[in-house]
């Protein structure tokens, strides 16, 4: 019989990272309640960004053990992974210094493919870019992208093969807790000691029906597909974006020789909150038009472009700008693994991996880059 019964609620990327550190550990039995199907969500939607050019060493940590988890997952699973580099944008000679200071960090942990590149660089390797009021840039040649959907359906393989169990189509009712949680769902009740709330935007209500609520404020972000005349070099994943800075960045990248994907990225909630249960579809003009007014001027002769398909998802922000990783203060049989805002594909397996050492009682992975996550109560959307 299994030491504890857990039942993780949500089958995004966290969720499933979650289930999947469960069952490997043994001794834990796994139920993975997703009311669609794995993926569905916005992990599907996620442009699938896998890097490490950030500042802090503990940023700097978890990122590095996420490229260690995908790196294992496509070696020993066949995790289909791009690796067409990851470029972060500066402009300031301060910029530059915390590019360098970067690279020690990385370096600190193991990560020695990243470089600072001069302008003329960057002009060398990409002449399509626009670099005239640039300082210069960071990159991650090891960096690159994954399909978010094909990672929740070989995760959900994976927890089903170690023996987990994955529920599709099953949405959380109610909940009540006697001795032991009793869920009531759309496919009957599930018992369990412990429940992981990994629900994505929907984290905030699902905290209230199990009595542990917190702040979250999910916000709508998507994702443009740009389609060129000609063909361009090879564009990696491009950050026109400086986390602190206060206001969005452009993010874009190659598809195809003739097509781009574009979008507006943040760490910072400073979009209106909007409810888990919006309509996801494709993006609003004013948000397009957004997009490609901050895309145009670094790009070299891409005048008669054209815009083609878009899609949106939800970045699930927290207050604290940080995961809620952990068991809730007021009712620690409850357990988060939610709200990576939008980094949640390359977060995952460090969202998961603290929430699982938070059950099975094991000392957090990230050794002196100890995480700061922690999940405080709060109202939640």
């Amino acid at each position: 019989m299994a030491d504890k019964r857990v039942v993780v609620v949500g089958g995004g990327v966290a969720g499933l990272f979650t289930a999947w550190d469960l069952v490997r550990a043994g001794g834990v039995e796994v139920d993975v309640l997703e009311m669609s199907h794995p993926g569905d969500g916005s992990s599907g939607r996620s442009v699938g960004m896998v890097e490490t050019q950030y500042f802090e060493p503990a940023d700097v940590a978890v990122r590095a053990y996420g490229r260690q988890v995908y790196s294992a997952l496509v070696a020993e699973h066949d995790l289909t992974f791009t690796h067409g580099g990851y470029l972060r944008l500066g402009r300031t000679d301060a910029d530059l210094e915390r590019f360098r200071e970067s690279i020690e960090t990385q370096r600190a942990v193991g990560i020695e493919d990243a470089v600072v590149l001069s302008p003329a660089e960057l002009a060398q390797r990409w002449g399509h870019l626009v670099v005239d009021d640039l300082s210069g840039g960071l990159f991650g040649s090891w960096d690159g992208y994954v399909d978010g959907y094909e990672v929740c359906q070989v995760l959900a393989r994976l927890v089903r093969g170690a023996g987990g169990r994955v529920h599709t189509g099953t949405r959380l009712l109610g909940a009540e807790r006697p001795e032991a949680w009793r869920l009531e769902t759309t496919r009957g009740v599930f018992e369990a000691d412990v429940v992981v709330n990994a629900a994505g935007s929907w984290a905030g209500p699902v905290g209230r029906t199990l009595g542990a609520p917190v702040a979250l404020t999910p916000q709508l972000h998507g994702a443009v597909t740009v389609e060129l005349a000609h063909d361009v070099p090879f564009t990696p994943f491009i950050m026109d974006y400086i986390p602190g800075s206060g206001v969005e960045g452009v993010y874009f990248r190659s598809e195809r020789a003739d097509q781009l994907i574009a979008g507006l990225h943040t760490e910072e909630a400073i979009a209106p909150t909007v409810d888990p249960d919006v309509t996801l579809g494709s993006l609003p003009m004013p948000e397009v038009e957004r997009i490609i007014e901050l895309l145009l001027p670094r790009l070299h002769n891409v005048d008669d472009m054209a815009i083609g398909r878009s899609w949106t998802g939800t970045y699930p922000m927290t207050s604290t700008l940080s995961p809620l990783t952990g068991p809730h203060p007021d009712q620690p049989s409850v357990v988060y693994a939610a709200g990576g805002g939008g980094n949640g594909i390359q977060l995952g397996p460090a969202i998961a991996r603290h929430a699982a050492d938070a059950i099975l009682e094991r000392p957090a992975p990230f050794g002196e880059h100890a995480l700061a996550w922690q999940v405080t109560a709060g109202a939640a959307i």
